[in-house]
């Protein structure tokens, strides 16, 4: 039998695309979201695979963080990994015309609760999975700003070095920390209606997360991934 795997953010569109490869390929599935229904609904979505654990917790603060860890400790479960996919929904507008106040809090949403997640999530697999994978979600909106979307592309450059720092501190820990930068927006189960050629599929960034977990050797900080595509290292 597989290891488990952990979805932080299992609940959202990218999370729950995340989920059913995972579960589709023969992973066993600790969800984690932060409410219990949006958790449940999720496991209904998916006709209650009994591969899946639900586990209404968050990575928001160090308190919760640290819950969050001694949760999975107590599943007594070796892990292949953990798949951090969280953020909140996207907000349009621009940056010039909103106050300190609404940057800060899409830094802590986007950038905090990574370096939360990373914070306890690394060493607790470093200690009980040696050589499991810890994956953090973000966008490759970082060279550009993204037209109205100004905060976003803040975050996610942000995310990006975070990645290549965790990257350069965890490279004595028995455990490949990884970014999987993606090249576009996805479709999810929240917009299926789009039928853009050009987005990438919720189940591709799934699948592109089974091949880390199985074939990567952690030796790339950040890998992006295209539609169609691959993930590729990126300096």
């Amino acid at each position: 039998m597989k290891s488990s795997v952990i979805v932080v953010g299992a609940s959202g569109g990218i999370g729950s695309g995340v989920v059913a490869s995972l579960l589709a390929e023969g992973y066993p599935v600790v969800g984690v979201g932060r409410h219990r229904d949006t958790l449940l609904d999720l496991a209904d979505r998916l006709q209650r695979p009994a591969g899946l654990t639900l586990l209404p917790a968050s990575v928001e603060s160090e308190t919760a963080a640290r819950d969050l860890v001694q949760q999975l400790a107590g599943l007594r479960r070796r892990f292949a990994g953990a798949v951090v996919a969280i953020g909140p929904p996207r907000e349009c507008g621009r940056l010039l015309e909103r106050d300190e106040v609404f940057l800060e809090d899409r830094l802590h949403a986007h950038v905090v609760t990574q370096f939360s997640a990373a914070r306890h999530l690394i060493p607790f697999l470093a200690q009980n999975s040696p050589n499991a994978l810890f994956l953090g979600v973000s966008s490759a909106a970082t060279e550009h700003p993204w037209a109205g979307f100004g905060h976003f592309s803040i975050a996610n450059a942000a995310l990006r070095m975070l990645a290549k720092v965790l990257h350069a501190e965890s490279r004595d820990l028995p455990v490949r920390v990884q970014q999987l930068a993606l090249a576009g927006l996805v479709r999810t189960y929240r917009n299926d209606h789009c039928a853009c050629s050009e987005w990438l599929e919720a189940d591709a960034v799934g699948r592109a997360a089974i091949d880390l977990l199985q074939h990567s050797d952690g030796s790339a900080a950040v890998l992006e991934l295209r539609p169609g595509g691959s993930p590729e290292p990126v300096e």
